[in-house]
């Protein structure tokens, strides 16, 4: 088989397992919840490395006659589990209870869907396997396919929708194996002609009338769905509600809820809508303190904010919303007319934007800024590690908030109230921290907090926490007060309050630092750097996740599962690293000679390295760039690409030069990320008013020498390995996977704790043990 003919097989392969391993993220937050998200990548990674280990144990040489029938063969399994991993994964109902029937759907979804994963990683450990010594040119196909199929993932996903996306992604498989089959002949040929015509036909019948599709979303089987859409970050469904013809119900990823009123000034009317519909939502409250407003909404949705700024008379309203099928798909579109045009009004200006990139950019000033219930437990394909951080509750949000106001405009920002509180009160925190970090003295008496339970159909209470740029005056307390009791509810905090509850004992805490400690939960600030907003629970407090209420329970599960994927991640690790040096003869020869070890820690700590700083990077430049996706997309393609090119440039290293050209390597390494790690914050302030295709550009250059860097210490120990123990090339390379894995997970469980910042600081470090054990290195010895 020629070399280019492997170069095109390898680019396929590896561009068909991205695009299943994102899809698949987005498919397991709408089908399961979005914690799962962040298991296709454990899954990817698994699988790579599985197939690097089943290589080297099971000894399976292939000749060169037998190389393009063997890649045939696998390609052509790893489309069809490709297609059986998605029918089961459609076909299990998943809910948020621990049962014994639960963790056997997860356990027979986490099977089938390893099992493409193993094969699209046995086809690439074959091909780095023969053609060892043409490393830095294979491993740059290796992750040109990588950086293309992360590029086109999000064009196909809001073209054709998670489903169809997999199914794609099973066609490229197909092709790479027709390829190798026209090499091989015979009746493997026909066999990937075949596979190839009837994959390629599933998916264009399912595209137009679908055979796959989602039936069940966290546990439910759909109902009454009147409209559902994908995109490469959402699952949108509007469904209608029995018996009530006055409202539809819009859900994100079959969870988070947003509604429509039908036609509400032409059905009800503004004294209507004021006194009795505004009574169920308790985000209203704000308004009875504006007069004339121009009101900033982010995350309209439907727009029950908008109905009930207009209701109070706002003369002007800029609604952000990030998710353009709610915007052009179903507000102004299918139900423009039944929402009584409410998005095409010439008083309401709706942008298509992230709402904290949209406030960052903006230099209008409002009268409110407001925030109500904005999250959607959404993994983006960018977020699968996410554990749903939210920019927009940190304390740099804040200030950017109060920032847009007018000297007597309010931040208002609606979220659950737990008897036991904890995201509202950490909101009190982030309102207060931002406020003092701009100098404003006395926090506590520009806040007003109010709850009430009338929302319909929902048990749980629900608070706006009313942030006034000035002092809040009695009479506006006395009206916030007044209005709370129309509707049932509550004063929970006001400046005025003498109750004690644990938002007046936060409010007047001598030592605020001692209070975060002794509360039962974490409500630190969130800020940029630990987003973290909904994560509640201390390390010690794990085993009462089940016992939270459900929004709390939906948000802080992740964190378990995160613990639980963290030890499986390190166990996977020791298991890739000691069962070799055991059940292999070569294996156990090596066992008590550190030269034979070294080169198997050093791709722990390279792989360590490479995901923790890419996932850090990532997060860092969400903000910047104005939307996870593009984040996903940027930081991914750049990388990818930047460290294929690395890694090219090294084709001309031996094992001898290649050991020389690593003593200045690592040191450069080093220098560059955190150059541009704390050169990032200064760069970003300074462009971030410029449009997305020069935030781009800058973010490309600032990665695109980090990315040369990063690739080039995989292929240069590598060629050292064929040199002198080319054995186990597949054993070190499942190595690499398998502390990807573990990387992943450990990245977001030290940003929890210190921040994504010092998660590149670590990563970097990974490179520095790497370096390290490296050591000088003899010709002799590896």
């Amino acid at each position: 088989m020629s070399r280019h003919t492997t170069y095109v097989i390898l680019f396929l392969v590896t561009a068909s397992t991205l695009v299943l391993e994102l899809s698949m993220t987005r498919l397991f937050s709408v089908v399961m919840y979005y914690h799962f998200a962040f298991l296709a990548i454990s899954l990817a990674l698994f699988g790579l490395g599985a197939s690097g280990q089943y290589l080297y144990l099971s000894k399976r040489v292939f000749g060169s006659d037998d190389t393009p029938r063997a890649l045939s063969t696998i390609a052509l399994l790893f489309a069809i589990s490709i297609i059986v991993a998605l029918f089961v994964s459609l076909s299990q109902a998943i809910s948020m209870e621990y049962s014994t029937a639960n963790v056997f759907k997860l356990g027979l979804i986490y099977v089938f869907s390893l099992i493409p994963f193993f094969f699209s990683g046995l086809i690439v450990s074959l091909i780095l396997f023969q053609g060892a010594r043409d490393i830095s040119r294979l491993y740059f196909w290796d992750l040109a396919g990588a950086a293309t199929g992360a590029l086109v993932t999000v064009p196909i996903l809001n073209a054709v929708g998670a489903i169809n996306a997999q199914l794609v992604a099973a066609v490229l498989s197909c092709v790479a194996a027709v390829i190798a089959s026209t090499i091989a002949k015979g009746r493997q040929a026909i066999a990937s002609y075949v596979v190839a015509i009837l994959v390629s036909g599933l998916l264009l019948v399912n595209f137009y009338s679908p055979i796959f599709e989602v039936r069940y979303t966290k546990g439910m089987e759909k109902q009454n769905v009147e409209l559902q859409k994908w995109n490469s970050f959402s699952f949108i469904t509007v469904q209608g509600i029995p018996g009530e013809p006055t409202a539809k119900v819009m859900d994100i990823d079959a969870d988070a809820r947003t509604y429509i009123i039908q036609d509400p000034f032409a059905l009800y009317g503004a004294d209507v809508i004021k006194s009795e519909i505004a009574k169920t939502m308790v985000s209203h409250v704000p308004n009875i303190l504006l007069d004339d407003a121009e009101v900033l909404i982010i995350g309209p949705g439907g727009g029950i904010d908008v109905v009930f700024a207009l209701a109070w008379g706002a003369k002007s309203i800029d609604a952000v919303e990030i998710n353009p099928i709610i915007v052009d798909d179903v507000m102004l579109d299918k139900y423009r007319a039944y929402s009584g045009n409410l998005y095409a009004r010439p008083d309401v200006h709706v942008h298509k934007s992230e709402g904290r990139s949209f406030v960052a950019r903006s230099e209008k000033l409002y009268d409110m800024v407001q925030l109500t219930l904005v999250d959607t437990w959404a993994a983006t394909s960018a977020g699968a590690f996410s554990l749903s951080e939210n920019n927009l509750y940190t304390v740099e949000a804040f200030t950017d908030y109060i920032e847009r106001l007018k000297p007597d405009g309010v931040v208002a920002v609606t979220r659950w109230l737990s008897a036991k509180p904890k995201e509202g009160l950490r909101l009190m925190a982030i309102a207060m921290e931002a406020a003092r970090q701009m100098g404003i003295a006395n926090p506590h008496q520009h806040i007003a907090i109010v709850g009430s339970s009338a929302v319909p159909a929902v048990e749980q209470e629900m608070m706006t926490l009313i942030f006034k740029k000035s002092p809040l005056e009695q009479q506006e307390i006395a009206q916030i007060g007044e209005r709370v009791a129309l509707m049932n509810g509550r004063m929970v905090f006001s400046p005025e309050m003498r109750a004690t509850n644990e938002f007046t004992q936060f409010a007047y805490a001598p030592d605020v630092n001692k209070f975060y400690e002794q509360y039962e939960f974490n409500i630190t600030p969130s800020t940029d750097d630990q987003p973290f907003f909904f994560h509640a629970l201390k390390g010690a407090n794990l085993a009462k996740i089940m016992t939270l209420d459900l929004e709390s329970r939906k948000n802080n599960i992740g964190l378990f599962n995160l613990y639980v994927a963290a030890v499986l991640s390190l166990l996977l690790v020791l298991a890739f690293l000691i069962g070799p040096l055991v059940l292999s003869k070569t294996g156990r020869l090596m066992l008590g000679d550190w030269t034979a070890i070294r080169p198997l820690t050093y791709f722990v700590f390279i792989g360590l390295g490479f995901i923790m700083i890419e996932i850090a990077l990532m997060q860092k430049l969400i903000l910047f760039l104005g939307h996870p996706v593009y984040a996903l997309a940027v930081v991914l393609t750049v990388i990818l690409i930047s460290a294929g090119t690395g890694s090219y440039l090294t084709r001309n290293h031996d094992h001898q030069t290649s050991r020389r050209y690593g003593r200045f390597l690592f040191p450069a390494i080093i220098a560059t990320v955190l150059i541009v790690t704390f050169s990032l914050p200064l760069l970003i302030e300074a462009a971030f008013g410029l449009q997305l295709f020069w935030r781009i550009a800058i973010a490309a250059l600032l990665l695109t020498p980090i990315g040369v860097l990063l690739g080039q210490p995989f292929p240069i120990e590598l060629k050292a390995v064929e040199h002198h123990r080319r054995e186990i090339i597949p054993w070190v390379w499942s190595l690499n996977g398998a502390a990807s894995v573990l990387g992943s997970v450990a990245a977001v469980a030290l940003a929890m704790a210190y921040g994504f910042t010092a998660v590149v600081l670590i990563g970097t470090g990974c490179y520095l043990m790497a370096f390290l054990v490296r050591g000088k290195g003899t010709d002799a010895g590896v």
